[in-house]
């Protein structure tokens, strides 16, 4: 019995003593290797100190700061998704007391965006705010393509610079090979719309969204902005249908 209570309180120091190190900020080694902390300060805090599952996750743990409530310039760009996407997010832009520009590049993909000056050129020109872009359903279907067209993804994102954007991810009617994988990969969870868990009605050519679903897309796009982005802004629901038509800029499909 002596012996049983010494054992008890062997281990019971020895725990005592790993609880402590898992708190502190001290490092500890033996013979010039690191002894690895148990994470028990991290099962207990939580969220408070989640690590970043990849590297660019590692800003969705900040707070999120109040929503920006000063006037926009929105610039919408991608593919021939955003058609009628523009139209209800010209009622939000209205409402709001925000400018608009949108530019559609039919049959666009992340590769002609990211292998030419398009995007750098209308943001010179149009000086947004606030970049809304919608690409990637033209490339739903591409093999290996995190390794394809990574790269030119990352290009984009460096002709946006620092200007507050949204991903919005493609409406997918089928299955993906990687397109928003690829997507939320580069620019984060709070940068990136996954479309793909909607449901749409379509055009008999079975892709492009009906005006009533493309509506309420934009309805969603814009309630995700205001409470779960990085940047959030002023996207409160309009209150009637505006009449005057977005400001578009229609580009043809690249021939190279």
């Amino acid at each position: 019995m002596k012996y049983r209570y010494q054992i008890l309180a062997i281990i019971l120091a020895a725990s005592v003593v790993m609880l402590n190190f898992s708190f502190s900020k001290t490092k500890l080694s033996v013979c010039g290797t690191d002894i690895k902390k148990s994470g028990m300060y991290e099962f207990i805090m939580g969220d408070s100190v989640a690590p970043a599952i990849m590297g660019v996750y590692e800003s969705e743990y900040k707070p999120r700061t109040g929503i920006d409530t000063t006037k926009q310039k929105i610039l919408l760009i991608g593919d021939s998704m955003l058609e009628q996407f523009r139209w209800r997010l010209r009622d939000y832009c209205r409402e709001n007391g925000h400018e608009m520009a949108s530019v559609i590049w039919y049959s666009s993909q992340t590769e002609w965006y990211g292998t030419s000056d398009t995007l750098a050129f209308y943001i010179k020109k149009e000086q947004p705010t606030y970049i809304m872009l919608i690409l990637g359903a033209n490339e739903l279907f591409v093999s290996d393509i995190i390794n394809k067209r990574t790269p030119y993804v990352k290009h984009i994102l460096e002709q946006i610079g620092d200007i507050p954007f949204i991903w919005i991810g493609p409406p997918n009617w089928k299955p993906d090979t990687g397109i928003n994988e690829m997507i939320v990969n580069n620019v984060g969870l709070r940068r990136y719309f996954p479309s793909k868990e909607l449901t749409f009605k379509r055009y008999a050519d079975g892709a492009h969204p009906k005006p009533e679903s493309a509506f309420a897309w934009c309805d969603s796009v814009a309630s995700f902005i205001m409470n779960k982005s990085r940047y959030p802004i002023l996207l409160n629901p309009p209150t009637q249908k505006y009449t005057s038509s977005p400001n578009t800029t229609i580009l043809q499909p690249w021939k190279k």
